[in-house]
C-alpha cells in the first residue's frame, strides 16, 4: 500500500496541535471548508462542487497520535487513514509527522491528496504560531 509522508516544525505545544486536528472551529481556521460533526465522524464541505470528505477519529493510540480515518470521500480514499504524532523537536518546536496511509496506488487522488496535505500542513503551522485563521479551502456559500 503507498503512504504520504510530511514532517512540519511547530512553535506550539501538543495540546494546541491535537486540538486543532480534531476541534471543528480550528479545522475550519486553517483547514478549510466548512466543518461539522455528522454521524461522530468530522464532515469537511468545500464550495466548487469539491467532494465531500468525513473522517471519524479513531480512539488514540498514545497522547501523542492522532488517527483520521477516511468514511466518505473521492475514488480511493475511503479507507484510507491519516495520522498526526507529535514529538519535541529543537527550538521550543513539535515535529508534526503526517502520514496518509492506505493508498492501493500511487495515480489520481494519491497525487491530489500529497500536494494538497503539504498546503495544508504549513496553513496549520501558521495558525498555530499566529492564532490567526486562514483556511487553505474555501467552505460553500
Amino acid at each position: 500500500m503507498a503512504e504520504i509522508h510530511h514532517e512540519i516544525k511547530v512553535r506550539a505545544e501538543p495540546d494546541r496541535i491535537r486540538e486543532a486536528v480534531t476541534s471543528p472551529t480550528s479545522l475550519q481556521a486553517w483547514h478549510g471548508g466548512r466543518v461539522t460533526v455528522a454521524e461522530g465522524a468530522l464532515r469537511f464541505e468545500f464550495e466548487d462542487g469539491a467532494p465531500t470528505f468525513r473522517w471519524a477519529i479513531e480512539p488514540a493510540k498514545s497522547g501523542t497520535e492522532i488517527v483520521w480515518r477516511c468514511l466518505e470521500g473521492p475514488g480511493d480514499s475511503v479507507g484510507t487513514e491519516a495520522s498526526f504524532k507529535f514529538s519535541p523537536a529543537d527550538k521550543g518546536r513539535t515535529l508534526v509527522e503526517f502520514v496518509h496511509r492506505g493508498w492501493p496506488h500511487t495515480g489520481g487522488n494519491f497525487r491530489k491528496c500529497n500536494t494538497t496535505w503539504a498546503i495544508l500542513l504549513h496553513h496549520l503551522r501558521q495558525y498555530l504560531e499566529s492564532g490567526k485563521a486562514d483556511p487553505a479551502l474555501r467552505a460553500p456559500a
